[in-house]
């Protein structure tokens, strides 16, 4: 099979299995034991709409930005026709500590990109984790009642959805439409760029004050690398000989 066959066998794959809402893969250049089964953030977004451009963009800052690399979630490759959505998409939210949602025109045209939305607004009602809405080209009041080309993907796809994936999806968007966020058009004149960079500004900051150094005094020989991690997390210290 020669390349342009197997790429559209492969977009075909993902609209039938997941509609091009985040899939199962994770991508980061620190192994995922380092961090005890944990993501700094989990990327939830259309593929159709931000996959090649704003999300690819905004997921290698994340991962090139600080010192110590951020864990980062999203999607790579679809899942395979046939198998189970549910449980390591939810799951990789549940061990998230940030979930960034690009909520962008066709985002609530698929059941799958609802279900990580409802998932993410329970785990920000139920825990410490946060939830960032990116508004990208929509109007958040747009998203909240379903006005507009937003409201118009929604409706084109929902006799395909259960009720149940319905009702939830549209209590949830209301929820994230209430939330303080981005709006791409209106954040330095619609400059993509920087609304990236404050974003990830932004990621930095949170991770920073959740971050919690514990070192014993007896170690011998960290000094140096214990001393850049508090550089970077701009943890007030003595310096260690």
């Amino acid at each position: 099979m020669d390349r342009g066959q197997s790429q559209g066998k492969r977009e075909r794959a993902e609209e039938e299995s997941i509609e091009g809402a985040s899939t199962f893969s994770f991508i980061s250049p620190v192994p995922i034991d380092v961090y005890n089964g944990q993501y700094d953030v989990f990327l939830s977004f259309r593929g159709s709409d931000t996959r090649k451009a704003f999300t690819d963009h905004l997921y290698h800052s994340l991962i090139k930005a600080g010192t110590v690399p951020i864990c980062v979630f999203r999607d790579d490759n679809s899942i395979p026709i046939g198998e189970e959505f549910g449980s390591q998409i939810l799951d990789a939210i549940t061990r998230s500590k940030i979930s960034i949602l690009i909520i962008s025109e066709n985002y609530a045209s698929s059941k799958w990109c609802l279900r990580e939305l409802t998932h993410i607004m329970d785990c920000k009602k139920r825990t410490s984790h946060m939830a960032l809405p990116i508004f990208y080209k929509v109007d958040p009041s747009d998203v909240r009642y379903l006005k507009g080309s937003f409201g118009e993907a929604f409706h084109s796809r929902k006799k395909r959805f259960d009720e149940k994936d319905i009702q939830e999806g549209l209590q949830a968007l209301r929820e994230v439409s209430d939330l303080h966020g981005w709006e791409s058009e209106k954040f330095a004149n619609g400059h993509e760029g920087e609304l990236v960079e404050k974003v990830v500004e932004n990621i930095l900051s949170k991770l920073r004050q959740d971050f919690q150094l514990d070192v014993t005094k007896h170690l011998v020989g960290i000094g140096y690398h214990v001393n850049k991690i508090r550089k970077w997390v701009d943890t007030p210290t003595v310096l260690l000989e």
